[in-house]
């Protein structure tokens, strides 16, 4: 008789044992036999599937697939959010609180001689220590070419037709990608000229379309390969890693276009980490295109746009709109040698010392058995009255949070997670971690300066909002930021997790990030001109204390919807991402009025002006934000002045170095916290 062979780990016997199964003409061995019952239901199906560390027959997944998708819509999501945003409004107009602390503004009363001077200076260009940030640039534009792509149904509007001298018709979406592609590289090259460009399309396996050509070389570009077959991520990455490793002396930046959701998302996201967040590429940034209108179909290239800090846009179904959105990933490549900026630490024992962990896929909502905590936490939430904090103190309760994050910013890790207390019916969380292990930044200090940061927010948001409903005339957008809780574990943490975090409302949608908490300022983002507007109206509505910034979110038709916000005070009150003076300054230099500013009646921040907040704020600075917090109380003797912010590119310098930050004496750094 011949050997018989389990199907799954390859054991072979001589003859079939009474403990092996005989399934659909295939063998199992007891072990394998067990491994492929169903968690839920018990079933064993070997043709199931492994979700998230449990097996799931077909039947189950099937119901759970279901059930997402009957779950809450993005806008659903986004409703809460605004619906709870209400009551703060209400609450914060009628006020009658006053700012008790030193007007800084009633030093800064506006002279003859600034009538005309309504424009202050420019910020100085990049210092010198920051050019190994600012050489010449490799940019691998992936497209995807699978079979959807050939689809005849992006409109060419006539103006865009003009533009791209084309004729006025529908195009497929490759050939949509292929012309937009070619305006991108031209547009890039009017800002940065030396940079190179290299082109491969994929589908089940790619091909390079093009390698290190100049934008004047990309108008004779043409795809070769047509669309077909089904999205593989992977194909395409291992391509770039390719083309980027031929290139060590220039910078890479990927920018991945695709046009739905690939299939192989769990294989790309393990290879993504193993090149582009642990490995050799570590530092590369990479930006998605998602070619449609809804952003449900790209959560697999949004994580990885978001993992190396990169940016996501979704484009629609135009060429018109494709075009922009190359245009912002242009600029925000543009612009990144002016972000963060940190100066190396003084005391190597501050050095921050980043966590180790893998992420998983993006479904927030979802907990199983396996790979998830759950513990009991107590919750609290601060809300801000204009002079003072208001701290409210919920019993602890049970709480369940992913162990793996899915998602990262500058400073902290995100996780799924879920309090039926504050969420309920069915409605999502997220639970922010920081992502390095110091002491200091996992300590419910830090952890409640965030949080009082998002009620500072709030606050002067409820008040803005007002200030521009009383006004009337044309409707500007309204900012909401969504609230923002601390929460402390009951008993002992589980191992090698913190003690206190902060946890909110999931807020989905295509994050835009409008401005840095050290004079970064996008353009052209929709509702950008009232978002920027904030900025100034909570430094004068303050007296000058301190302004909000670092404003990050999803923009709607009427609202725009803010998380992370950050406060820049001049005695850094406000953790570790309050960079006081400096980013306070950077700021506001950065900013410049618009028709939302005009209509609010702000005062211009003129060049003199500037010159008397400049030399105003340096006599009023004063202790980092470990030794003061609104309630004059003094937390700590510690200072975070050594090193102000921990950055997005610090990080990657440390990945690459396994341990070892760079020694650069600054280092150019990433805006998203």
């Amino acid at each position: 008789m011949k050997a018989i062979t389990c199907k799954n780990c390859g054991k072979r016997v001589s003859k079939m044992p009474s403990t092996w199964t005989l399934d659909d003409c295939c063998f199992y061995c007891p072990d394998c036999w067990k491994a492929l019952a169903c968690h839920l239901c018990g079933h064993h199906d070997p043709k199931g599937i492994d979700f998230k560390g449990a097996w799931n027959c077909r039947v189950c997944r099937h119901k759970r697939q279901v059930k997402e998708k009957a779950g809450p819509s993005h806008a659903a999501l986004q409703k809460l959010i605004i619906d709870e945003s209400a009551d703060c409004c209400t609450s914060s107009i009628s006020s009658a609180a006053k700012w008790e602390a030193v007007k800084v503004l009633s030093t800064l009363e506006t002279d003859s001689e600034d009538e005309d001077d309504v424009v202050c200076d420019l910020p100085d260009k990049a210092p010198k220590a920051l050019e190994p940030y600012s050489r010449r640039r490799h940019v691998v534009l992936l497209v995807d070419a699978s079979g959807s792509m050939r689809n005849e149904d992006v409109d060419l509007d006539t103006e865009t037709s003009k533009e791209l001298g084309k004729e006025q018709v529908n195009l497929s979406r490759l050939d949509a990608a292929e012309l937009c592609s070619t305006k991108f590289a031209r547009e890039h090259a009017q800002a940065r000229p030396h940079d190179v460009f290299s082109v491969v399309t994929f589908h089940e396996k790619a091909s390079v379309v093009a390698n290190r050509i100049s934008s004047a070389e990309m108008a004779h570009m043409a795809f070769e390969d047509r669309a077909a077959n089904g999205t593989f991520y992977v194909q395409g990455l291992s391509e770039a890693a390719r083309l980027l490793k031929a290139s060590p002396e220039l910078q890479g930046e990927v920018v991945l276009l695709s046009d739905g959701r690939p299939a192989d998302t769990k294989q790309a996201l393990q290879y993504f980490q193993d090149q582009f967040i642990r490995g050799q590429f570590a530092g590369v940034q990479l930006h998605g295109i998602g070619f449609g209108n809804r952003v449900e179909s790209f959560a697999a290239l949004q994580q990885l746009a978001c993992l190396t800090g990169g940016t996501f846009v979704l484009s629609g179904s135009t060429v018109r709109g494709l075009c922009n959105a190359f245009s912002s990933v242009s600029s925000t490549i543009t612009a990144s040698s002016n972000k963060w900026v940190l100066a190396e630490a003084v005391d190597t024992t501050k050095t921050p010392q980043l966590k180790v962990v893998d992420f998983e896929l993006p479904e927030v909502g979802i907990f199983g058995k396996k790979h998830v905590l759950r513990f009991h936490a107590a919750r609290i939430s601060f809300s801000y009255d204009g002079a003072a904090f208001h701290r409210q103190e919920f019993a602890a309760g049970p709480v369940v949070r992913r162990r793996m994050p899915y998602m990262r910013g500058g400073m902290r890790l995100v996780y799924g997670f879920q309090d039926e207390e504050v969420a309920k019916n069915g409605s999502w969380m997220v639970a922010k971690c920081s992502r390095y292990s110091n002491e200091i930044l996992n300590s419910q200090l830090a952890v409640e300066a965030h949080a009082k940061s998002t009620a500072v927010a709030r606050y002067f948001a409820a008040r803005f909002n007002g200030r521009l409903q009383a006004l009337g005339g044309e409707k500007l957008a309204t900012l909401l930021f969504v609230p923002c809780f601390v929460y402390k574990v009951e008993g002992d943490a589980p191992i090698n997790e913190p003690k206190c975090f902060a946890a909110e409302r999931y807020l989905p949608g295509v994050f835009l990030k409008y401005n840095s908490n050290n004079g970064y300022v996008a353009d052209a983002l929709l509702h950008n001109d009232a978002v920027q507007s904030f900025l100034h109206f909570s430094f004068e509505e303050s007296g000058g204390h301190f302004i909000v910034a670092d404003l990050q979110g999803v923009a709607r038709e009427s609202e725009v919807l803010l998380t992370d916000p950050q406060v820049l005070s001049l005695t850094r009150e406000y953790g570790a991402g309050d960079l006081g003076t400096s980013g306070y300054l950077r700021c506001l230099r950065a900013h410049r009025c618009g028709q939302a500013c005009k209509k609010l009646g702000l005062t211009p921040i003129s060049s003199s002006r500037m010159k008397r907040i400049e030399s105003t704020a340096g006599a009023l600075s004063g202790s980092s934000w470990q030794q003061v917090n609104h309630t004059s109380q003094v937390h700590s003797a510690n200072s975070f002045g050594d090193w102000e912010k921990v950055s997005e590119t610090a990080a990657a310098e440390y990945t690459m170095s396994q341990g070892q930050v760079s020694k650069y004496s600054r280092v150019v750094a990433d805006s998203v916290s």
